[in-house]
């Protein structure tokens, strides 16, 4: 039993549309792992920076703080010498040298909570960059390649419609009387 023209023609058009939708599959994923690629690159920048700021603001803080030490403890040595020259000793100097140490404390305390701050805004900048790089890679669908079982059912299903609407009426008469299901 020879295939008429139709029927081939229907049969090979099913083969390539399948094998088109193979290739498809094929470049769609490409083109989401070079997105992943290129999500994840901009990413890792982000966070290069965000950790460069963090080395750079952790050096900042730790020269202010070593300054200040210095400043105070300039200045209470200064009042130090100073009341020891005017004759002044006990317990006012005391005090007053404990609140020099205070006031150095209390800026080596902002200094801290505004580096700890600081730390904290960079960790969910860092989040805020991991979610954008989330995004941006869901953006463009992943490569799915097509089923080989539907392929192979739209094309015998195609094939049969085709070779059906080739055949006489008595012929189609005949063919549904053999294939009927209901």
């Amino acid at each position: 039993m020879a295939i008429d023209p139709m029927t081939a023609l229907s049969i090979g058009q099913s083969v390539m549309g399948f094998f088109d939708a193979q290739e498809k599959a094929k470049q769609q994923e490409i083109a989401y792992q070079q997105n992943r690629l290129a999500a994840a690159t901009a990413r890792d920048m982000k966070i290069q920076a965000l950790n460069a700021r963090a080395i750079q603001e952790s050096e900042r803080v730790a020269g202010a703080k070593l300054e200040n030490a210095i400043k105070a403890l300039e200045v209470s040595e200064a009042k130090v010498v100073a009341a020891g020259e005017a004759g002044v000793s006990g317990n006012s100097v005391d005090a007053l040298y404990n609140d020099f140490v205070a006031q150095e404390e209390r800026g080596k305390t902002v200094l801290s909570q505004n580096a700890e701050a600081m730390e904290r805004q960079m960790a969910l900048q860092r989040r805020g960059a991991d979610a954008e790089a989330e995004s941006r890679i869901n953006s463009i669908r992943q490569g799915q390649q097509p089923s080989f079982m539907s392929a192979a059912l739209s094309t015998a299903a195609s094939a049969t419609a085709s070779y059906y609407s080739g055949l006489s009426d008595t012929e189609q008469d005949a063919f549904k009387a053999k294939f009927s299901i209901f």
